[in-house]
């Protein structure tokens, strides 16, 4: 339970305190309270991608389907995808990199730095 919380409050995958985001797309390359470096190795977080992909679908989807449901001309099914996309892309972006850390941190667990 305590790793969903820190997951849901985007905090460190080891410590569950440390904040991990420094702006919208700009992540701390620390942990500001346990030390533990967030990349572990170089390509570390393209697996996050994958997270993204998946989220970006799942909620996408049932968008596109109620959409053509609809029978929307595709400019306004166009228009609608775009800006749910361009709205949810940092809330993706910042989760899928969060579930990648801490799903990781669970199968592969390290002990704070500091």
């Amino acid at each position: 339970m305590k790793r969903l919380i820190a997951l849901l409050r985007q905090r460190c995958p080891v410590c569950l305190r440390g904040q991990v985001f420094t702006t919208l797309f700009g992540m701390h390359t620390h942990c500001p309270v346990c030390g533990v470096k967030f990349e572990r190795e170089t390509g570390y977080f393209l697996n996050s991608m994958f997270v993204g992909y998946a989220a970006g679908f799942l909620i996408l989807a049932p968008t596109a389907i109620w959409l053509a449901w609809m029978n929307v001309s595709i400019l306004v099914f166009s228009l609608a995808i775009l800006a749910e996309t361009a709205l949810l892309t940092p809330l993706i972006f910042r989760y899928a990199r969060l579930i990648w850390m801490h799903a990781d941190q669970a199968l592969d667990p390290r002990r704070p730095e500091v």
